[in-house]
C-alpha cells in the first residue's frame, strides 16, 4: 500500500507542477509589455495601440486506489488517476495612442461585432422578461 500511495503523491505532485506552470505562461501572457506596442516613430509622430487581453484556465485531477479493483489491462490495485486542462488567452485592439507635436491623443477602435452582439443579447434580455411578466400578470390577475 505504501509503494501506491508513493506513487499517488508523486503523479499529484507532478499535475500540480505542470499546472503551475500553465498558469504562469497564462498570466505572463497578460504584462504590460502585452498590452502596450512598441512604439513606431514616423518623423515627429509616435504610435503606441493598446490592447486588451483575455486568460482563462482551468484543470482537475484525480485519483482513485483500492487492493480489490481490477484495471481493464490486468493489474490489481494500485492508484489510477487521470486529469485534463486547458486555457485560453484572447486579445484585440481597443485604442491607438499617438504623440505629436500637437499633443498626446487617444482613438478608440470600435468593435463593431461585439458592439452589436451585445445589443442584440441587451434586447433578448429585456424581450424575455417582458414575456415572463405579461406571462406572470396573466396567472395572477
Amino acid at each position: 500500500m505504501t509503494e501506491g500511495h508513493d506513487h499517488a503523491v508523486e503523479t499529484t505532485d507532478k499535475a500540480h507542477e505542470r499546472a503551475a506552470e500553465v498558469l504562469a505562461d497564462l498570466v505572463s501572457v497578460a504584462s504590460a509589455d502585452r498590452v502596450y506596442s512598441e512604439p513606431v516613430v514616423a518623423g515627429d509622430r509616435t504610435i503606441i495601440t493598446a490592447a486588451e487581453i483575455h486568460t482563462g484556465m482551468g484543470f482537475g485531477y484525480g485519483l482513485a486506489t483500492g487492493a480489490r479493483r481490477v484495471a481493464s489491462w490486468g493489474r490489481e490495485g494500485g492508484p489510477r488517476g487521470g486529469g485534463g486542462g486547458g486555457g485560453q488567452a484572447t486579445g484585440r485592439p481597443v485604442a491607438v495612442v499617438t504623440i505629436d507635436p500637437d499633443g498626446v491623443h487617444v482613438q478608440p477602435v470600435w468593435d463593431r461585432t461585439k458592439i452589436v452582439v451585445t445589443a442584440l443579447t441587451g434586447l433578448g434580455a429585456i424581450g424575455l422578461t417582458l414575456m415572463r411578466l405579461r406571462r406572470a400578470a396573466r396567472l395572477h390577475p
